[in-house]
C-alpha cells in the first residue's frame, strides 16, 4: 500500500517526465536530432585499401585522422560507436551521459581495497563510445598539468617537445580575460575552440573561492601558465554555450568531411600482422558474422583508448607471452602490454549546506528548470551553458599545508608541484530523489550508502568535492578476459593497493575540514556528511577517514599507461617489434599529468600526425 510520501514522490517524478517531453517537443527539429558529422552512405568491401587506418575517433584518433586527411592521404577512421546526441552538446547535461549508450561503462575486477561501498565492490569506469570519444562525455575541463609531467625519460619527450602541440590545437577565445603574462602559454588560432563556460548563477562559485583564499590558496587566473597552484575559474572545451569535442573540432570541419572516410558502429577485432611482423591492415566487424579485412598501404594507428588499445594489441599477438599463450594466441611481440595502469582517484565528499533556492521538487523550481532549457535551446545561454560550479578547481601540494596555522605555504620549490586537485559540483536540495536512477549509474553506491546520501539531500543542498590524488602510487592491469574481441577486457584498476594513496586522501579530507570551517562556508551551516558505514570505525582517531576513503573511492576516468612510451612504443610511438603499427591515446602516457587528461591526449594525436608525415616524407 502506498504512503502519502510515496504518492508525493511519484507525482514529482511524473512532473519531471512531463517536463522532459515538453522540452523535447518544444525544441527545434535540427536541435534534437544527432548531428550527421559523417555520411552514412559509405560502403566498404573486404579488401579495401587506404594509406592509413585509424582505430578510434576519440581525443587523439580524431586529431591524427583529420591531420592526415588534410595532408592529402586516404584515411579510414573506424569508430565502435555512432554520432553523439543532443545531450552531448549541452554542458549542463553531462551527468546524464554516464552509463548511456554512448558510454562503454566498463566492468572491473575488485581488489577488496577500494570502491568497497560500490555495488559488488567494483569501481565504475566510463569511456566515450561515439565520435569524439570521451571528449563527448567528459566535464570539458581544459588543464594541461605541470611541465615536469612530460619528462618521460624517453628521447624527445619533455615539456619543450610537447608544448607546441598543445598550442597547435588551442583556439583560445576571449584572451583578454587572462593576464597579459599568459600570452606566451596560449594560442588563439588553433582548430579547437577553448573558452569560458557560461554563468551558472550559483553563488557558491564566489563562496568557494573565499573559503580557499582564507586558508591562503592564491587565486590563480590561469593554471595553464607559469604556476598551477591556487584556485581558479578554468577554461574549458566549450564555445558559444556548447560542448566542443574532437568530433566537432576536427571531424566536423568541411574540408575534413570531404576527404576523410569514417565508418561508425563498427568494431575493430584485430590487427593483421604478416609473417615478417609488418602490420598490413585490420579486421573490422559490425556483428559476430560480419567481418571484413581492410588493408593499409602505409600504417595502422590504434587510438582505441587505455582499455581497448591493449585488448586489440593482445588479440593481435602483442603482449605478455605467458598471458597470450593462455588464450592460444600466437605471439608476435612479447611486450608488457596492459601493465602499469594508473588513474586519478578520489574519495567523494558531500558537504551539506543551506539551500539558496527552492527545493527541486517545488513547482516553481521545475518552472525555473524549464526556463533554463528554453534559454539554452533558443540562445545557448543560462545555467545549461555552464557545467555548474565544476569550472572551479584548485591545485595544491598538501605537504605544504600547515594544519596548525591553517594556511597553504609556498616556501620551497616542491610546493609548486601539486599532488591534489579539488573539483566541485553542486546538487540542489531534494534533487537526488528525483533523479535517483541517473545518480545510481553515476555513483553506484551500496544501498546502505545510497539511502543515507539521498536522505541527507532531502534536508540540504550538497557541495560535492572531489579531492583528486594527482600522483597515485598504485598500479593496475588490463588483461584479456577472452579471445573473443566482442567481450570486454579484464580491467583490474587496483586502486589504493599502495597505502600512500590512502594517506594522501586523508590529508586532503582534513584540509577540507578546515576549509568548511571558514566563514564563507559556516555562514551557510556547512558540514561534511559523515556516513555510517558498517565496516568503518565511528571516530576519526580510530581510522574512520581511511576506511571511508576505501569505501567511497571513485575514478576520475583518466586511466593511462597500458601501452607506455619506452615499454611498448618507442619515441615515435611505433609499437616495438612490429612495423607500420603506432599508438596515439592515453595508453602511451607512462604516468599521469597533474590535471585533466583530454588536452594531453589531443596533443599526442597532433604529435603523431607530425611523426607520420615526417617519417613517410623521409622514405
Amino acid at each position: 500500500m502506498f504512503t502519502r510520501v510515496d504518492k508525493y514522490r511519484d507525482a514529482r517524478t511524473l512532473r519531471i517526465q512531463h517536463l522532459y517531453r515538453w522540452f523535447t517537443h518544444s525544441a527545434k527539429e535540427q536541435d534534437l536530432k544527432p548531428r550527421q558529422l559523417l555520411r552514412w552512405d559509405l560502403v566498404f568491401y573486404d579488401g579495401d585499401e587506404f594509406d592509413y587506418v585509424v582505430i578510434g575517433a576519440g581525443a587523439a584518433g580524431s586529431a591524427v585522422a583529420a591531420r592526415l586527411a588534410l595532408a592529402g592521404h586516404s584515411v579510414l577512421l573506424v569508430e565502435a560507436g555512432g554520432d553523439p546526441n543532443i545531450l552531448t552538446r549541452i554542458p549542463g547535461a553531462t551527468l546524464a551521459l554516464t552509463g548511456s549508450n554512448l558510454d562503454w561503462y566498463y566492468d572491473t575486477i575488485p581488489n577488496n581495497k577500494s570502491c568497497l561501498s560500490s555495488k559488488g565492490g567494483k569501481c565504475r569506469l566510463s569511456r566515450g563510445r561515439c565520435l569524439g570519444g570521451s571528449t563527448s562525455l567528459n566535464y570539458m575541463m581544459y588543464t594541461r598539468g605541470n611541465k615536469q609531467d612530460y619528462d618521460f625519460n624517453v628521447t624527445g619527450w619533455n615539456w619543450e617537445d610537447i608544448k607546441p602541440y598543445f598550442l597547435r590545437f588551442e583556439g583560445l577565445q576571449e584572451p583578454s580575460r587572462l593576464p597579459k603574462s599568459s600570452g606566451a602559454y596560449h594560442n588563439t588560432s588553433g582548430i579547437t575552440p577553448i573558452g569560458y563556460f557560461g554563468d551558472s548563477g550559483n553563488p557558491w562559485h564566489q563562496r568557494i573561492v573565499e573559503g580557499l583564499t582564507s586558508v591562503n590558496f592564491p587565486y590563480n587566473p590561469d593554471v595553464n601558465s607559469k604556476s598551477q597552484i591556487g584556485v581558479s575559474k578554468i577554461l574549458g572545451f566549450t564555445s558559444g554555450g556548447e560542448r566542443v569535442s574532437t568530433a566537432t573540432a576536427y571531424l566536423g570541419k568541411k574540408n575534413v568531411k570531404e576527404s576523410l572516410k569514417i565508418i561508425k558502429n563498427t568494431k575493430c577485432t584485430g590487427v593483421i600482422i604478416d609473417t615478417e611482423n609488418i602490420a598490413r591492415g585490420v579486421t573490422i566487424a559490425r556483428g559476430f558474422n560480419d567481418t571484413i579485412n581492410i588493408f593499409t598501404k602505409k600504417e595502422v594507428i590504434l587510438s582505441a583508448g587505455a582499455f581497448n588499445t591493449p585488448q586489440l594489441l593482445m588479440l593481435s599477438g602483442i603482449g605478455p607471452k605467458e598471458h597470450l599463450e593462455e588464450f592460444n594466441i600466437p605471439v608476435k611481440a612479447n611486450l608488457p602490454v596492459g601493465h602499469g595502469m594508473s588513474d586519478h582517484v578520489l574519495p567523494i565528499i558531500n558537504v551539506r549546506v543551506d539551500h539558496d533556492s527552492m527545493p527541486s521538487s517545488n513547482i516553481l523550481s521545475i518552472g525555473s528548470k524549464l526556463w533554463q532549457g528554453l534559454s539554452w535551446l533558443l540562445m545557448r545561454s543560462g545555467p545549461l551553458a555552464s557545467n555548474s560550479i565544476t569550472d572551479l578547481t584548485a591545485f595544491a601540494n598538501t605537504e605544504c599545508y600547515d594544519f596548525k596555522l591553517r594556511r597553504l605555504l609556498n616556501d620551497r620549490p616542491e610546493c609548486e608541484l601539486p599532488n591534489l586537485q579539488l573539483i566541485y559540483a553542486y546538487i540542489d536540495k531534494g534533487l537526488l530523489s528525483m533523479v535517483k536512477s541517473l545518480y545510481e549509474i553515476a555513483a553506484p553506491h551500496s544501498p546502505e550508502v545510497m539511502n543515507q546520501v539521498v536522505s541527507a539531500n532531502e534536508e540540504s543542498s550538497f557541495i560535492v568535492v572531489s579531492p583528486v590524488v594527482l600522483k597515485p602510487k598504485s598500479r593496475g592491469w588490463v588483461k584479456l578476459a577472452s579471445s573473443d574481441p566482442f567481450e570486454q577486457p579484464a580491467i583490474i584498476p587496483n586502486y589504493l593497493s599502495d597505502k600512500r594513496d590512502v594517506e594522501e586522501m586523508v590529508r586532503a579530507i582534513k584540509l577540507l575540514e578546515q576549509v568548511v570551517e571558514t566563514p564563507a562556508f559556516k555562514n551557510f551551516n556547512a558540514s561534511i556528511l559523515k556516513l555510517h558505514i558498517s565496516e568503518c570505525p565511528a571516530f576519526d582517531e580510530e581510522g574512520y577517514w581511511e576506511c571511508y576513503s576505501r569505501h567511497m573511492t571513485h575514478s576520475v576516468q583518466h586511466a593511462v599507461g597500458t601501452a607506455a612510451l619506452g615499454q611498448v612504443v618507442d619515441e615515435r610511438l611505433r609499437v616495438k617489434g612490429v612495423k607500420n603499427l603506432r599508438i596515439a591515446d592515453a595508453s602511451v602516457l607512462p604516468h599521469l599529468p597533474r590535471g585533466n587528461t583530454a588536452a594531453a591526449i589531443i596533443a599526442i594525436g597532433e604529435r603523431l600526425s607530425d611523426f607520420l608525415l615526417q617519417d613517410r616524407g623521409l622514405e
